[in-house]
């Protein structure tokens, strides 16, 4: 089993930006479109035997994984 968690140290800066504003336009429009948080939530389900989540569990690990990442670099 891999948690969503891990799931989001395994993308690239680039894809954690590009996934942070599919975030915006989420919170903006209501609809989270076909991109990297879409694509990490099907993964996520798919190998935990199939089984759907709540897909408003994907934002909190985002967050976190960008934080994370700042504060490394703040602390170089």
């Amino acid at each position: 089993m891999k948690t969503i968690g891990q799931m989001m140290t395994e993308l690239t800066d680039e894809q954690i930006e590009a996934a942070f504003h599919e975030n915006e336009e989420w919170r903006k429009t209501g609809v989270l479109q076909e991109g990297i948080l879409r694509s990490t939530y099907d993964r996520f389900c798919e190998i935990n035997g199939g089984v759907t989540y709540m897909i408003h569990l994907i934002t909190e690990p985002l967050l976190y994984e960008m934080v994370k990442r700042y504060r490394a670099r703040l602390l170089k």
